[in-house]
């Protein structure tokens, strides 16, 4: 993990089993569960931090699909450098999707992993999608659902965020059931990788 001064760090995830191990070890002083979802991350994220003035770092540990044109493959562990929050039904002209200002967010990747751009929209994608939808989706390698909410949080407190995220699917038709197949052994992966460098 990126050393951070754990006293002003909020190492978190969308649900227990993401950082129940990290939890366990006893060495992080800032560590609580957000939610699953941009807006449930996004809500409890601002009522922490409003609370908690010393935290200056947020370490975000989950789960993300990998978009099949990105080349990510299944139990890859990935770091984000920006995120965004484009979704789909927008991108198939079936809605207009609100314009975010800014359009994405900065993150701090650990570049000991492979970094990445990151979407975050609020809806799990169903469809296969061997291509881009459109343009604008061309540089979008992975999905996760919380990410966005959390990154635009930081920003109105000036507060980093770094993520380590576990590839547990391709995104698709049959990404939920892989999820639930993997994702706990390579979140256990995931933690155990940085307790080994903490």
């Amino acid at each position: 993990m990126l050393p951070f001064n754990k006293n002003q760090t909020l190492v978190t995830g969308a649900f227990e089993g993401e950082i129940d191990l990290l939890k366990a070890s006893g060495q992080f002083p800032h560590l609580e569960v957000m939610g699953i979802g941009n807006l449930e991350a996004a809500v409890q994220l601002s009522e922490y931090i409003s609370k908690n003035r010393n935290i200056r770092h947020i370490v975000f540990f989950g789960s993300c699909g990998a978009y099949e044109w990105s080349g990510i493959r299944i139990g890859s562990f990935i770091s984000p450098n920006r995120v965004y929050t484009k979704e789909l039904v927008h991108a198939l002209k079936m809605a207009k999707q609100i314009p975010e200002t800014p359009e994405f967010y900065e993150m701090t990747p650990d570049k000991s992993l492979q970094i990445t751009t990151c979407n975050a929209p609020t809806t799990i994608t169903l469809i296969d999608l061997k291509n881009p939808p459109e343009e604008s989706w061309k540089n979008l390698e992975i999905e996760n659902l919380e990410l966005f909410g959390i990154s635009k949080v930081a920003s109105k407190f000036s507060v980093t965020v770094t993520a380590y995220l576990a590839v547990t699917n391709l995104v698709g038709p049959n990404g939920s059931n892989d999820w639930v197949k993997n994702w706990k052994s390579l979140s256990h992966s995931l933690q155990n990788k940085i307790l080994s460098l903490t």
